[in-house]
């Protein structure tokens, strides 16, 4: 990594990634240096489209190219149902460009869980999740993806306790149905923990694996 630490440009697509993501680098990787670029119509144009279209698939290339112009040194996509974009711009890129949960979806992908439950705060980003998941795993798992009643409203105030006790009722109901429960969106990874206290099943979320995988990248190191 060097004496200078490395700057790792966050793209968001709605302000309730932002805090989750920075939490996930100062906990496990709180050397680099982040700098946030948002474009806050990008996940309801998105969702009004009913999931990413050519035009959007352009104007996140946009943003990665401006990051890349800009001196980053890594890219961290913070919006899962621009994955695709990031995956399509990363070959050609001379830096690191991760997709939300690339990390994530490596992961699961090593446990090979047989019964995967997909979490999330809207029905069209939860859709894209398992469906992108589904053609990442190199085994053919049962996964059923739903939503959390309650949390978009909670990430939108801002209200942790309620965001939290959203996620931990859906991750109750969950846990009978799976072997590995996963909270697909950066803005509800905030509930984790006590979801995770709350049943005995691994309960994953994206920013901490992304973080941990780019600190891997610059500083060499195994876990």
């Amino acid at each position: 990594m060097g004496n200078t630490p490395p700057v790792v440009a966050l793209i968001h697509a709605t302000p309730a990634s932002v805090a989750p993501a920075h939490a996930a680098f100062a906990a496990d990787f709180a050397d680099a240096r982040l700098w946030n670029l948002l474009d806050d119509h990008l996940i309801s144009e998105a969702e009004a489209a009913g999931g990413l279209t050519a035009d959007l698939h352009q104007r996140m290339h946009t943003l990665l190219r401006y990051a890349v112009n800009g001196g980053a040194d890594a890219i961290l996509l913070t919006c899962s149902m621009y994955g695709p974009a990031a995956r399509d711009f990363a070959p050609d890129a001379t830096i690191p460009v991760l997709a939300s949960d690339q990390a994530l979806f490596d992961e699961v992908d090593r446990l090979a869980a047989q019964r995967i439950t997909v979490l999330g705060p809207v029905r069209t980003g939860v859709d894209d999740t398992v469906a992108r998941l589904r053609e990442h795993l190199s085994t053919d798992p049962a996964i059923t993806g739903s939503v959390i009643d309650g949390a978009r409203a909670a990430t939108t105030a801002r209200d942790h306790q309620a965001l939290e006790r959203a996620v931990v009722d859906a991750t109750l109901s969950a846990q009978a149905g799976a072997d590995l429960i996963l909270l697909g969106q950066f803005s509800i990874s905030p509930a984790q923990p006590a979801a995770q206290r709350a049943v005995t099943v691994p309960v994953l979320s994206p920013p901490q694996l992304a973080a941990q995988r780019l600190r891997r990248h610059f500083t060499g190191a195994t876990a």
